[in-house]
């Protein structure tokens, strides 16, 4: 039986970064949303409290031909997340480990992201088009990390009106008229 082993300077690996004008907690809240959607985050037992995946938590997603199976290696709030996937596309098999890491910066945040990555079989031959679809793959996830933080923007103004509303409500039922002026229960 022969097995090889792959020297750690000898992986292919890509390095993304991307600047965003929030906090490392709410850029890490973005971050975990965008990776979690279609991993984890359909698995309400995958995730702790918090809503961060468990460290150890396995998932599985199908798209189109491609089978991703992954693994949370690591999950340290609000600077790190490491995920390790097999991507299954027959007779195609790759390895990946992909690793965001945040840094404050002055006025806004670095979200820096590096994927490695091994080619097995068949995935050898294709090597170009993986490293484009690992690229891809990587500026999606940087921009649905920038989808989620507007989205969570525009839920904080949306919860300003609600809460106004909701207020009155409140009001209006603990409340009761005496001699022509409301006062409070």
């Amino acid at each position: 039986m022969w097995l090889a082993t792959v020297r750690e300077d000898e992986v292919p690996r890509q390095s993304h970064e991307a600047r965003y004008d929030c906090s490392m907690t709410a850029l890490f809240a973005a971050l975990v949303a965008a990776a979690g959607r279609g991993r984890w985050r359909e698995q309400s037992a995958l995730l702790d409290p918090q809503g961060l995946p468990v460290v150890g938590c396995l998932y599985v997603q199908r798209r189109g031909s491609v089978l991703r199976r992954g693994k949370v290696v690591e999950c340290l709030r609000p600077v790190l997340l490491t995920l390790q996937e097999t991507l299954l596309d027959p007779p195609c098999c790759v390895n990946l480990r992909l690793r965001w890491r945040l840094e404050p910066l002055e006025s806004e945040s670095l979200a820096l992201l590096d994927a490695r990555y091994t080619l097995n079989g068949a995935a050898t031959i294709r090597a170009r088009h993986w490293r484009g679809r690992i690229e891809a793959h990587c500026r999606r996830m940087l921009e649905a990390t920038r989808a989620e933080l507007e989205r969570a923007a525009q839920g904080q103004c949306a919860g300003v009106s609600g809460q106004r509303t909701g207020n009155a409500a409140i009001t209006s039922t603990n409340s009761s008229t005496v001699s022509g002026s409301p006062s409070l229960k």
